[in-house]
Order: structure tokens, then sequence, then C-alpha cells
């Protein structure tokens, strides 16, 4: 069975989860062969998603290219995408499962900001402005009683504004504030920095921002792909979450997806670290919980990415989980997924999913 997956951001890590599943060979067990476009669904989208223009991965370009690119599953959709075009009466976006479902970090200030009020005049670190992270910095900042547009000024670029490399400017004193990994806030808090959000805490119902989707015509045609393709790619999720034994093939997955990525901004990054890879944000089944999503589209609505009037009943009627589903619970039967749970438990108590 021949499927196509593709990610609808340049990223090269929002198709991590497919990519090791192609190379450990879950796909293939699976019954599926299957084509990953890293990065290229449109090749405009890899210009298109700096600063300045447009967002590929948050425009309704993301449907026009499954079907103009015979992209059959999409990995990291926005939710606001999928209600964006229930409006517009095409209707043909399903959500399919749930790829990063938890925000695994939080938001830290230098040793002077105490509060998020303390933000007033101070500089903020974001990878790119308008982007679903920076309409989340943009409420908080709203929910500590400042205007993001006049009372902050922000620090703009990958190393500011990724939760993996923030961590170094704000310790450098470039700025006062940015989301970094949960993995290093406590490690900038024993040197005097302030935990401002904790956003494991804020969203204990998990912050399903990235979902995969399908089409509703391919659904119908194909629905053993679907459940063949969550079978391999929750394998994967559960293999990510096992280092330091698979630390090694996952940096080897990492760096060929890199290298053959067409943005060459993606072979210049260095590659993740194993905590990374242990606090890996997928969900461990595949699946969105559905107070998660309600939250989720309450803070769409809240940040101005989805119409107010759009109900969470429009939103159930663009779910399509039950093949998900029914991949999990029979994975759950298998000895190689009961052993990795219980290897991956003390995570699970400690990161959620």
């Amino acid at each position: 069975m021949k499927v196509r997956v593709g990610n609808a951001c340049w990223h090269a890590a929002h198709v991590t989860d497919a990519y090791v599943a192609q190379e450990a060979g879950f796909f293939a067990e699976e019954g599926l062969d299957t084509e990953i476009v890293s990065g290229s669904i449109y090749t405009e989208g890899i210009k298109a998603s700096r600063p300045g223009d447009y967002r590929y991965d948050e425009s309704p370009y993301v449907l026009r290219d499954m079907i103009r690119f015979n992209i059959d599953i999409v990995t990291d959709v926005e939710l606001a995408t999928v209600c964006l075009d229930k409006i517009r009466s095409q209707g043909e976006l399903r959500i399919i499962g749930v790829w990063r479902n938890r925000l695994v970090a939080a938001m830290m200030g230098a040793p002077h900001v105490k509060t998020l009020a303390d933000l007033k005049g101070k500089r903020i670190g974001i990878w790119v402005k308008g982007t679903e992270v920076g309409r989340l910095i943009e409420l908080q900042l709203r929910k500590g009683g400042l205007d993001p547009a006049t009372d902050v000024e922000w620090v703009v670029g990958y190393k500011f504004g990724s939760n993996r490399e923030a961590a170094g400017p704000l310790c450098e004193g470039k700025t006062d504030a940015a989301i970094v990994r949960i993995d290093w806030a406590s490690k900038l808090q024993e040197e005097g920095f302030t935990k401002l959000v904790d956003f494991l805490e804020v969203y204990p119902h998990g912050r399903p921002a990235r979902l995969t989707v399908a089409r509703q015509s391919f659904i119908d045609r194909n629905p053993e792909i679907i459940k063949r393709y969550w079978k391999a790619a929750i394998r994967a999720h559960h293999f990510i979450r096992i280092v330091p034994e698979h630390y090694p093939f996952l940096r080897y997955c990492e760096a060929k997806q890199r290298t053959n990525n067409p943005d060459e901004n993606e072979m210049q990054r260095n590659l993740m670290p194993m905590s990374m890879y242990e606090s890996w944000h997928s969900s461990m089944n595949g699946q969105p919980s559905m107070q998660g999503l309600a939250d989720h589209l309450q803070e769409s609505k809240e940040t101005g990415k989805v119409p107010a009037s759009f109900t969470f009943e429009q939103l159930q009627s663009m779910l399509r989980l039950e093949l998900v589903q029914e991949a999990w619970e029979e994975l759950c039967q298998r000895d190689e997924t009961k052993q990795n749970l219980e290897r991956i438990q003390p995570l699970i108590e400690r990161f959620g999913f």
C-alpha cells in the first residue's frame, strides 16, 4: 500500500516521527510503501514561512497543495487551518490524530523579571512574529496586563526564539524573556532566572497545536492505510522516547533528514540533544484529548485566529479519530508496545502525554 506523507511547515523536525518510522522499518512492517516529502509539499513554502510573508502552515494552501502534489497525510497542521477550511465550506480536511500534543516548555524571565507585568519595556525573544507560538506569548502578556504591540520589544530570530536555542541569548542578557525547553528550565532557575509560565501546568489536558490531517475522500477510500500509518507512527513515538538506547540512531535519522532538506538553514542547525527526544511532544497513543482540543480551540479564538462564533460541535464534525483509536487498540495487544510503555512510564508521568 503506497502513501505519501508531508509536513505543512518547512522544519525537518515536523516530520521526524514519520521519518523515524520509515528508517526503523516500521512502515514496511505495517505493510506500507511510504514516501516522505520533507519541507517541500510546496517549494515556495520554504520562502513563504519566513518573516514578512504569509505563513504556509497557517493558510488555506495546505489543502490546495495536498491536492496539487498528491499528499495523502500531513503531520503538523494548525487547528485553525482545519477550522478555517470548515468555514470556507470546503470541509475536506479531517483531523486523524495529533502530532505535537504538548508544549514541553516554559516561559523564562531574566533574574530581574519576577512576573509577566515586569516585562513592560523589556525584550522578548521570538523566532517569527505572527506564528502560533508568537500568539501564545502575546496571550500570556495580555494575562499579565501588557499590550504586546506597545509594551514590549520583540527580538526576532531563530537563536532568540527557538525553544531549543533561546536559553543562550537569555543567559547572555540579549533578551529578558523567552520560551525555552522544559529540560533547561530547572537549570535556569538554579541560576536565578524566573519561571513565568510552565506550559505543562497551564495545559494539563495537552495542547494539540499541531494535528495530523488527511482529506475526507482519501480516508473513505483508504481507511486501512490510515490505520497502518498510525501503527507505525505510534511505534515511532515510543521509539523516540527511549534514550540513550536509541539516541545514536535518532541522530543518524536527523542528520540524514536535514542533509536532504531543501531548506539550507536546516543543515546549519545543531542536532537535537538527547533530552529533547526524552521529552518528545507526541501523544503516546496518537490521540488528542477532547478537553485538550476544546481548550486549544478557545485559545485560538482568544488570539484571533479562529472566529469567536466557531463552535466545538463544528470542530467535532472535522474529527476522524476512529482509525487511530483502532490502531492503538491493536498495538496494545503487542508485547513490543507493553515493553515500550513500561520503559517510558517515568517519562509519561513526568511530561504527561
